[in-house]
This record gives structure tokens, C-alpha cells and sequence, in this order.
């Protein structure tokens, strides 16, 4: 075991908050103004650093689009594939789950996954394809439930990919439309989507 000395694990707790407040200020102004529009000089103003200062946790304005997609990629694989890979659970407990976890994680990441909707794009072909890969192991876990489903008798003589890309294209789309506070939660909408798709 390695004993980082107290005065160290602060530094690193300072860098690692610094380091969040980048990802949320950059994430809220790229949604608002969009990749292009939006400098690293003002997300440098927005945090309040000097700009040559956000070198030192990014190597550049691509490299920080590309952490504020992995954020919430990240969580919901590593949520889903538990999920997907839980022997306890029915296929349909598992659907419930995983759209649940899909919507709670879109609210809680909610600038980073309209960005997804709007900026992928804006990555280079090379660190677009870094990307999708994480992308391709989320929906990878989504069709398995899909799949379990279908051998319990739903879906049948359906394409399991057309399912579940279409399911994960209607969830993906709920940021466009949610808007806080309204009449419906997330946890109600989340049971709606459920019920639509297995007709319970």
C-alpha cells in the first residue's frame, strides 16, 4: 500500500475538483453555444483560471469534448453491464433496470448527452472512433437483455439490433424533450417507457 502524505491528497482532491469544474463549465457552454463556438478562453473565464492553466488537465479543446462524452458513457457501462450480467435477474427486471439507469444517468448528465446528440461530429475521425467503441460496448450489453427477452417470447421475428438500437433511440432522445419539474418524473417515465415497450 502506498501512503500519500495528507498535505498530497489534498493537492490531488483540489486538482480533481478543479478538473470536474472544467468538465461541467466547458459541458454548459458547448451545449449552449456549441463546440465551435466555444473557446478555451471562456471556459477558462468560466472557471476562473488562466487559459495556458487548462493545458495542464487537457491537452486540448478536442481532448475535453472527448472526457465530457466519456463521463457519462462511463457510469452507464459500468451500471449496465451489471445490469445486463446480473444471473438473479428475469430479462424483464433487467429491461426495467437498464431504462431506468439509461434516463436517471441522461438527467444527471444532462448537458454531456445532448452533446452527444449535437457535437460528436465535431470529434476528428480518430477520436470519434475511441468513442463509438464505448458506445458499441453499451449497446452490445442493451441487445443481451434484448436477446433474453426474445427467448422468453417477446420480439419475436424482430432483428434483436433493430430492437434494441431503436429502444436505446428513443431513450437517447428524452433530453431533448424533459424538462425539469414538469408533470411527469423520471422514475414515471421511465415505468411508461417500460410498460409501452413489453405491453404490461
Amino acid at each position: 500500500m502506498i501512503n500519500i502524505p495528507t498535505n498530497r491528497l489534498v493537492d490531488i482532491s483540489m486538482k480533481q475538483n478543479k478538473h470536474d469544474k472544467i468538465l461541467w463549465v466547458a459541458a454548459k457552454l458547448i451545449k449552449e453555444k456549441g463546440f465551435k463556438g466555444t473557446s478555451l478562453q471562456k471556459i477558462a473565464d468560466g472557471v476562473g483560471l488562466h487559459k495556458s492553466t487548462l493545458f495542464h488537465y487537457f491537452k486540448n479543446k478536442e481532448g475535453l469534448l472527448l472526457e465530457i462524452l466519456a463521463k457519462s458513457i462511463g457510469e452507464g457501462n459500468a451500471n449496465l453491464e451489471r445490469i445486463a450480467n446480473h444471473n438473479g435477474l428475469e430479462p424483464e427486471e433487467k429491461l426495467k433496470r437498464a431504462i431506468h439507469n439509461h434516463l436517471t444517468l441522461s438527467m444527471k448528465h444532462f448537458d454531456n448527452v445532448n452533446i452527444y446528440l449535437n457535437e460528436l461530429r465535431s470529434l476528428s475521425n480518430k477520436t470519434r472512433a475511441i468513442h463509438l467503441e464505448k458506445r458499441k460496448k453499451y449497446e452490445k450489453n442493451f441487445v443481451k437483455i434484448v436477446r433474453e427477452l426474445k427467448q422468453k417470447g417477446y420480439f419475436h421475428g424482430l432483428d434483436l439490433k433493430i430492437v434494441g438500437f431503436g429502444l436505446l433511440g428513443i431513450l437517447n432522445w428524452v433530453p431533448k424533450w424533459y424538462k425539469s419539474g414538469g408533470p411527469l418524473t423520471i422514475d414515471e417515465i421511465s415505468d411508461i417507457y417500460y410498460r409501452m415497450i413489453l405491453k404490461r
